[in-house]
């Protein structure tokens, strides 16, 4: 048998069928109060719930969705409402203590620290600031990355660089959760651990966007960009029929997972598992996995 549990699995946001969720919203016209604690509230009750899943699956990490506190970073909420609920939030850190499992978050493709656009920064910097918030708020360690994508190039890639790496050293309090994430289209595995080198910051591998554009890369740079932190991977496996570039797949192939096992032999690593089917994609590839000889982390939720 062929041991893998050194990979340490989870999902993110919610269950398959959005059941149970950290992820409701609601639109910015009916923003009340009431509204906003009530949504809030059914979040964060579910939250302990995937937490208590991810135990149960014996998953090591769980994506928190961005929408948590909806609409937290929007100059229309009232932010004495945050304050409200700091409380909650903290209390749900014992949760998170009690089933020893690792958080992270991952804003929408509309945080872009590359663009030139002023109130485009401005609002992905206001995001971030929610997102660093509530992970503190949350309890969550050094380990509690916040990733992004570099962004566009804007018809000049080193000037888009060079735009990144001048927002990060404006904002110091950035590096303290900040982790950056190669892409399918602009910034290859290459580039991000160029940009990484330069600002200090783990890269987060994604398999999935160095299949579709690649790049030649030392895994040993990848891994001690982390400085001694267990690095977050993200992985993926194409669908059967594709709708449009870059969709992922309901499930992930064993495959996949033995590809980049291969790239990173034997090191401990995080990964979230980007599968549409999200948990049911992990009942579906333990199963795969044991069929064909490899051992994972992850146990069946049904058997758990």
């Amino acid at each position: 048998m062929k041991d893998l549990r050194h990979l340490g699995l989870g999902f993110f946001c919610s269950t398959s069928d959005n059941r149970i969720t950290t992820n409701r919203k609601f639109k910015l016209s009916n923003l009340t109060l009431s509204k906003f604690l009530n949504v809030f509230y059914q979040n964060l009750s579910d939250f302990v719930v995937l937490l208590e899943i991810s135990k149960r699956m014996n998953l090591s990490i769980f994506r928190l969705g961005s929408n948590m506190v909806p609409f937290a970073s929007h100059s229309n909420l009232d932010k004495s409402w945050l304050k409200m609920i700091e409380k909650d939030l903290k209390s749900a850190s014992e949760a998170i203590r009690k089933y020893g499992v690792r958080i992270t978050m991952h804003p929408g493709q509309h945080v872009i620290l590359s663009s030139p656009r002023k109130e485009v920064l401005d609002a992905s910097l206001r995001e971030l600031e929610y997102h660093f918030w509530l992970l503190d708020c949350l309890g969550v360690g050094n380990d509690g990355v916040v990733v992004v994508h570099v962004g566009g190039v804007y018809g000049d890639k080193k000037e888009a660089l060079k735009r990144f790496i001048f927002v990060v050293r404006e904002s110091s309090w950035l590096k303290e959760r900040l982790a950056i994430e190669n892409d399918e289209r602009f910034y290859n595995l290459e580039d991000v651990l160029w940009l990484c080198e330069r600002l200090n910051l783990p890269v987060v591998f994604d398999y999935y966007h160095h299949t579709i554009n690649p790049s030649d890369f030392d895994s040993k740079m990848v891994l001690s960009s982390w400085d001694g932190r267990i690095p977050e991977f993200h992985l993926s496996s194409f669908p059967t029929v594709s709708k449009k570039f870059n969709e992922h797949g309901d499930w992930i192939e064993i495959e996949d997972v033995l590809s980049l096992e291969n790239l990173f032999k034997g090191e401990r690593i995080d990964v979230i598992l980007e599968a549409k089917k999200k948990e049911k994609a992990i009942e579906r590839l333990i199963e795969l996995a044991q069929d064909n000889g490899v051992v994972l982390s992850a146990r069946s939720l049904m058997k758990g």
